[in-house]
Protein backbone atom coordinates (compact mmCIF):
# COMPACT_ATOMS: atom_id res chain seq x y z
CA UNK A 1 0.00 0.00 0.00
CA UNK A 2 1.56 3.67 -1.04
CA UNK A 3 1.17 7.00 -2.51
CA UNK A 4 -1.16 7.94 0.11
CA UNK A 5 -3.33 4.72 0.15
CA UNK A 6 -4.22 4.73 3.74
CA UNK A 7 -5.53 8.14 4.31
CA UNK A 8 -7.65 8.57 1.19
CA UNK A 9 -9.06 4.64 2.31
CA UNK A 10 -10.42 7.22 5.04
CA UNK A 11 -12.32 9.10 2.26
CA UNK A 12 -16.06 8.92 1.19
CA UNK A 13 -16.13 9.13 -2.30
CA UNK A 14 -20.02 9.66 -2.08
CA UNK A 15 -21.50 12.30 -4.27
CA UNK A 16 -21.87 15.77 -3.69
CA UNK A 17 -24.58 17.02 -1.47
CA UNK A 18 -27.77 17.18 -3.34
CA UNK A 19 -29.34 20.73 -2.59
CA UNK A 20 -32.38 18.66 -0.49
CA UNK A 21 -29.27 17.63 1.57
CA UNK A 22 -27.80 20.68 1.57
CA UNK A 23 -31.62 22.58 2.76
CA UNK A 24 -31.77 20.21 5.73
CA UNK A 25 -28.57 21.18 6.88
CA UNK A 26 -29.05 24.33 6.85
CA UNK A 27 -32.19 24.31 8.77
CA UNK A 28 -30.51 21.47 11.62
CA UNK A 29 -28.07 24.34 12.15
CA UNK A 30 -30.41 27.31 12.65
CA UNK A 31 -32.67 24.94 14.94
CA UNK A 32 -29.95 24.18 16.60
CA UNK A 33 -28.90 27.98 16.92
CA UNK A 34 -32.31 28.65 18.20
CA UNK A 35 -32.20 25.80 21.05
CA UNK A 36 -28.83 27.13 22.60
CA UNK A 37 -30.67 30.58 22.39
CA UNK A 38 -34.09 28.91 24.49
CA UNK A 39 -31.55 27.86 26.97
CA UNK A 40 -29.84 30.74 27.97
CA UNK A 41 -30.33 31.54 31.31
CA UNK A 42 -30.26 35.17 33.37
CA UNK A 43 -29.23 36.33 36.73
CA UNK A 44 -31.41 39.40 36.72
CA UNK A 45 -34.19 39.94 39.22
CA UNK A 46 -37.44 38.09 38.81
CA UNK A 47 -39.08 41.51 38.48
CA UNK A 48 -37.18 42.33 34.93
CA UNK A 49 -37.84 39.40 33.24
CA UNK A 50 -40.09 41.36 31.08
CA UNK A 51 -36.44 42.12 29.34
CA UNK A 52 -35.57 38.17 28.62
CA UNK A 53 -37.36 37.73 25.21
CA UNK A 54 -34.88 41.17 24.17
CA UNK A 55 -31.86 39.48 25.67
CA UNK A 56 -32.69 36.08 23.68
CA UNK A 57 -33.22 38.09 20.53
CA UNK A 58 -29.45 39.61 20.72
CA UNK A 59 -28.18 35.91 22.10
CA UNK A 60 -29.45 34.41 19.08
CA UNK A 61 -28.02 37.12 16.72
CA UNK A 62 -25.05 37.19 18.65
CA UNK A 63 -24.29 33.57 17.40
CA UNK A 64 -25.85 34.15 14.20
CA UNK A 65 -23.34 37.12 13.65
CA UNK A 66 -20.54 34.93 14.89
CA UNK A 67 -21.09 32.28 12.04
CA UNK A 68 -22.05 34.57 9.56
CA UNK A 69 -18.49 36.50 10.43
CA UNK A 70 -16.69 33.40 10.03
CA UNK A 71 -17.89 32.37 6.70
CA UNK A 72 -17.75 35.66 5.16
CA UNK A 73 -14.05 36.46 5.99
CA UNK A 74 -13.51 33.02 5.10
CA UNK A 75 -14.79 33.52 1.70
CA UNK A 76 -13.29 36.96 1.27
CA UNK A 77 -9.85 35.26 2.15
CA UNK A 78 -10.60 32.92 -0.26
CA UNK A 79 -11.33 34.51 -2.82
CA UNK A 80 -8.70 37.07 -2.42
CA UNK A 81 -6.32 33.74 -2.53
CA UNK A 82 -8.58 32.23 -5.80
CA UNK A 83 -8.29 35.50 -7.58
CA UNK A 84 -4.15 35.35 -7.17
CA UNK A 85 -4.10 31.48 -8.20
CA UNK A 86 -6.05 32.30 -11.34
CA UNK A 87 -4.03 35.40 -12.49
CA UNK A 88 -0.69 32.86 -11.82
CA UNK A 89 -2.33 30.27 -14.40
CA UNK A 90 -3.36 32.42 -16.62
CA UNK A 91 -0.13 34.03 -17.31
CA UNK A 92 1.26 30.97 -16.86
CA UNK A 93 -0.83 29.70 -20.13
CA UNK A 94 0.35 32.66 -21.84
CA UNK A 95 3.65 32.03 -21.18
CA UNK A 96 3.40 28.34 -22.55
CA UNK A 97 2.11 29.05 -25.38
CA UNK A 98 5.52 30.67 -26.30
CA UNK A 99 7.16 27.89 -25.39
CA UNK A 100 9.08 25.16 -27.54
CA UNK A 101 7.88 22.06 -27.35
CA UNK A 102 10.86 19.17 -26.63
CA UNK A 103 9.77 16.80 -29.74
CA UNK A 104 12.29 13.69 -30.05
CA UNK A 105 13.47 13.52 -33.57
CA UNK A 106 13.75 9.41 -35.43
CA UNK A 107 15.71 7.28 -32.97
CA UNK A 108 15.18 9.69 -29.69
CA UNK A 109 12.60 10.23 -26.96
CA UNK A 110 10.76 12.26 -24.30
CA UNK A 111 11.72 11.07 -21.33
CA UNK A 112 9.72 12.41 -18.25
CA UNK A 113 10.64 11.99 -14.86
CA UNK A 114 9.19 11.45 -11.93
CA UNK A 115 11.81 11.51 -8.61
CA UNK A 116 8.55 10.73 -5.94
CA UNK A 117 8.61 10.41 -2.08
CA UNK A 118 5.68 8.64 -1.33
CA UNK A 119 3.75 6.87 2.03
CA UNK A 120 4.85 2.78 1.79
CA UNK A 121 2.90 1.56 4.21
CA UNK A 122 2.25 -2.16 5.91
CA UNK A 123 -0.64 -4.06 7.82
CA UNK A 124 0.58 -3.81 11.66
CA UNK A 125 -0.75 -7.42 13.53
CA UNK A 126 -4.00 -8.89 12.56
CA UNK A 127 -5.43 -5.37 10.92
CA UNK A 128 -6.92 -4.00 14.09
CA UNK A 129 -4.17 -1.70 14.34
CA UNK A 130 -3.28 1.58 12.58
CA UNK A 131 -0.97 0.77 9.56
CA UNK A 132 2.96 1.25 9.52
CA UNK A 133 3.79 3.91 7.14
CA UNK A 134 7.21 5.09 5.69
CA UNK A 135 8.64 7.38 3.40
CA UNK A 136 9.61 5.80 0.30
CA UNK A 137 11.46 7.43 -2.71
CA UNK A 138 11.24 5.61 -6.39
CA UNK A 139 12.17 6.93 -9.77
CA UNK A 140 9.98 6.73 -12.80
CA UNK A 141 11.50 7.08 -16.26
CA UNK A 142 9.40 7.04 -18.99
CA UNK A 143 10.47 7.20 -22.34
CA UNK A 144 8.01 7.93 -25.31
CA UNK A 145 9.48 7.50 -28.95
CA UNK A 146 8.82 9.77 -31.20
CA UNK A 147 6.38 7.86 -33.22
CA UNK A 148 3.53 7.72 -29.85
CA UNK A 149 2.04 4.59 -31.28
CA UNK A 150 5.69 2.60 -31.57
CA UNK A 151 6.96 1.11 -28.10
CA UNK A 152 7.71 3.09 -25.06
CA UNK A 153 9.71 1.77 -22.27
CA UNK A 154 9.47 2.51 -18.43
CA UNK A 155 12.13 1.66 -15.82
CA UNK A 156 10.96 2.39 -12.01
CA UNK A 157 13.02 2.11 -9.02
CA UNK A 158 10.73 1.13 -6.78
CA UNK A 159 12.98 1.78 -3.59
CA UNK A 160 12.05 -0.02 -0.75
CA UNK A 161 9.36 -2.16 -2.46
CA UNK A 162 8.91 -4.75 -4.22
CA UNK A 163 7.79 -4.57 -8.08
CA UNK A 164 4.44 -5.39 -9.16
CA UNK A 165 5.71 -7.08 -12.76
CA UNK A 166 8.73 -8.83 -11.27
CA UNK A 167 8.98 -8.43 -7.66
CA UNK A 168 12.59 -6.61 -7.95
CA UNK A 169 12.85 -3.52 -6.63
CA UNK A 170 14.44 -2.33 -10.27
CA UNK A 171 12.25 -3.02 -13.38
CA UNK A 172 12.48 -2.01 -16.91
CA UNK A 173 10.10 -2.75 -19.26
CA UNK A 174 8.52 -2.23 -22.78
CA UNK A 175 5.07 -1.28 -24.07
CA UNK A 176 3.60 -0.18 -27.11
CA UNK A 177 1.59 3.11 -26.74
CA UNK A 178 2.94 3.24 -23.01
CA UNK A 179 0.08 0.63 -21.67
CA UNK A 180 3.01 -1.16 -19.04
CA UNK A 181 0.54 -2.36 -16.59
CA UNK A 182 -3.08 -2.89 -18.42
CA UNK A 183 -3.87 -3.60 -21.90
CA UNK A 184 -6.65 -1.01 -21.68
CA UNK A 185 -4.87 2.19 -20.10
CA UNK A 186 -1.89 3.39 -21.27
CA UNK A 187 0.82 5.37 -19.14
CA UNK A 188 -1.04 8.89 -20.28
CA UNK A 189 -4.47 7.66 -21.25
CA UNK A 190 -5.61 10.23 -23.04
CA UNK A 191 -5.12 11.59 -26.46
CA UNK A 192 -3.24 15.20 -26.08
CA UNK A 193 -5.26 15.94 -29.76
CA UNK A 194 -8.74 15.79 -28.32
CA UNK A 195 -7.75 18.44 -25.53
CA UNK A 196 -9.75 22.01 -26.50
CA UNK A 197 -7.08 24.44 -26.73
CA UNK A 198 -9.22 27.37 -25.72
CA UNK A 199 -9.31 27.55 -21.62
CA UNK A 200 -12.80 27.52 -21.13
CA UNK A 201 -13.32 24.61 -23.43
CA UNK A 202 -11.58 22.59 -21.73
CA UNK A 203 -12.72 22.96 -18.40
CA UNK A 204 -15.93 22.04 -19.99
CA UNK A 205 -14.15 19.14 -21.91
CA UNK A 206 -13.02 17.99 -18.44
CA UNK A 207 -16.00 18.60 -16.45
CA UNK A 208 -18.50 16.70 -19.24
CA UNK A 209 -16.65 13.58 -18.09
CA UNK A 210 -17.35 13.94 -14.55
CA UNK A 211 -19.56 10.55 -13.56
CA UNK A 212 -19.83 10.77 -9.56
CA UNK A 213 -16.44 9.66 -9.02
CA UNK A 214 -13.85 11.30 -5.97
CA UNK A 215 -15.23 13.29 -2.34
CA UNK A 216 -16.86 16.07 -4.72
CA UNK A 217 -17.27 17.38 -8.35
CA UNK A 218 -14.57 20.24 -8.14
CA UNK A 219 -11.68 17.37 -6.52
CA UNK A 220 -12.52 14.94 -9.29
CA UNK A 221 -12.32 17.35 -11.76
CA UNK A 222 -8.87 19.07 -10.21
CA UNK A 223 -7.43 15.62 -9.74
CA UNK A 224 -8.17 14.38 -13.53
CA UNK A 225 -6.23 17.74 -14.85
CA UNK A 226 -3.12 16.92 -12.82
CA UNK A 227 -2.76 13.44 -13.70
CA UNK A 228 -3.04 14.32 -17.26
CA UNK A 229 -0.47 17.10 -16.65
CA UNK A 230 1.74 15.13 -13.75
CA UNK A 231 2.93 12.53 -16.82
CA UNK A 232 5.37 15.91 -18.10
CA UNK A 233 4.69 14.84 -21.64
CA UNK A 234 1.82 16.93 -22.72
CA UNK A 235 2.28 19.48 -25.72
CA UNK A 236 2.13 23.29 -25.36
CA UNK A 237 -1.30 23.81 -26.14
CA UNK A 238 -3.37 21.66 -24.24
CA UNK A 239 -1.13 22.17 -21.25
CA UNK A 240 -1.77 25.91 -21.85
CA UNK A 241 -5.53 25.22 -22.36
CA UNK A 242 -5.71 22.80 -19.01
CA UNK A 243 -3.90 25.39 -16.69
CA UNK A 244 -6.40 27.86 -18.00
CA UNK A 245 -9.04 25.05 -16.67
CA UNK A 246 -7.53 25.08 -13.59
CA UNK A 247 -8.03 28.47 -12.95
CA UNK A 248 -11.98 28.23 -13.51
CA UNK A 249 -12.38 25.37 -10.93
CA UNK A 250 -13.94 26.58 -7.54
CA UNK A 251 -11.43 26.56 -4.05
CA UNK A 252 -8.28 26.72 -6.18
CA UNK A 253 -5.36 29.51 -4.40
CA UNK A 254 -1.71 29.20 -4.91
CA UNK A 255 1.54 29.24 -3.18
CA UNK A 256 4.45 31.31 -3.69
CA UNK A 257 8.42 29.49 -3.50
CA UNK A 258 7.38 26.12 -3.07
CA UNK A 259 10.55 23.87 -3.37
CA UNK A 260 10.01 19.94 -5.59
CA UNK A 261 11.27 16.95 -4.41
CA UNK A 262 14.81 17.89 -6.05
CA UNK A 263 15.01 21.50 -4.50
CA UNK A 264 13.41 23.49 -7.47
CA UNK A 265 11.03 25.94 -6.55
CA UNK A 266 7.61 26.71 -8.31
CA UNK A 267 3.93 27.99 -7.86
CA UNK A 268 2.01 25.24 -5.64
CA UNK A 269 -1.37 25.55 -7.56
CA UNK A 270 -4.00 23.30 -5.27
CA UNK A 271 -6.94 23.25 -2.95
CA UNK A 272 -7.78 21.93 -0.28
CA UNK A 273 -11.27 19.32 0.14
CA UNK A 274 -13.80 20.10 2.43
CA UNK A 275 -14.98 16.46 2.41
CA UNK A 276 -11.66 14.74 2.75
CA UNK A 277 -10.90 16.95 6.15
CA UNK A 278 -9.06 19.82 4.46
CA UNK A 279 -6.68 17.41 2.77
CA UNK A 280 -5.03 19.09 -0.04
CA UNK A 281 -3.40 18.38 -3.24
CA UNK A 282 -1.11 20.64 -5.44
CA UNK A 283 0.97 20.55 -8.50
CA UNK A 284 3.98 22.92 -8.72
CA UNK A 285 4.38 24.62 -11.84
CA UNK A 286 7.75 26.78 -13.22
CA UNK A 287 5.17 30.03 -14.21
CA UNK A 288 7.82 30.69 -16.87
CA UNK A 289 7.40 27.40 -19.12
CA UNK A 290 3.74 26.54 -17.36
CA UNK A 291 6.11 23.07 -16.66
CA UNK A 292 4.69 20.64 -13.91
CA UNK A 293 7.91 20.45 -12.07
CA UNK A 294 6.01 18.81 -9.24
CA UNK A 295 3.10 17.32 -7.13
CA UNK A 296 2.56 18.12 -3.13
CA UNK A 297 0.19 16.22 -0.77
CA UNK A 298 -0.57 18.27 2.63
CA UNK A 299 -2.59 16.24 5.48
CA UNK A 300 -5.59 18.59 6.31
CA UNK A 301 -5.80 17.20 9.94
CA UNK A 302 -3.86 15.27 12.56
CA UNK A 303 -4.45 12.08 11.00
CA UNK A 304 -2.43 8.78 10.85
CA UNK A 305 0.49 10.29 13.03
CA UNK A 306 0.57 13.39 9.98
CA UNK A 307 0.17 16.77 11.73
CA UNK A 308 -1.90 19.82 10.11
CA UNK A 309 0.03 20.81 6.98
CA UNK A 310 2.42 18.55 6.88
CA UNK A 311 4.27 16.66 4.12
CA UNK A 312 2.37 13.45 2.59
CA UNK A 313 4.09 13.29 -0.35
CA UNK A 314 5.86 15.21 -2.53
CA UNK A 315 7.58 14.70 -6.05
CA UNK A 316 9.89 16.37 -8.99
CA UNK A 317 9.09 16.23 -12.67
CA UNK A 318 11.96 16.78 -15.20
CA UNK A 319 11.61 16.47 -18.82
CA UNK A 320 14.41 16.02 -21.29
CA UNK A 321 15.25 14.71 -24.78
CA UNK A 322 17.58 11.36 -24.73
CA UNK A 323 19.37 9.38 -27.32
CA UNK A 324 18.71 5.96 -25.99
CA UNK A 325 16.64 4.19 -23.87
CA UNK A 326 17.44 1.50 -21.44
Amino acid sequence: MDELTLLRSTRDDSREPTPKALAAGRAALLNHVAQEAGNVTTARPAARKRRLLPALSWATAGVAAVLTGALVVGNVTLDATSAYASEVLRTAATQTIQYADLVPGSGEYLRARTHARWQACEMVGDGSQQDKCEPNDQILDVYMPADPAAEWVLYRDWGNMQGVLTGESIETTRAVGGYFYDPVYSWVNVDYAEIPTDGAAAYEWIDGQYNGGSASRDEDNFVRIADILRSGLVPAAPRAALLDALSRIPGVTATDDVANLDGVTGVAIGRNEPFRAGERQEIIIDPNTGLVIGERALAGATLFGWTLNQEVSLTAIESTIVDAAP
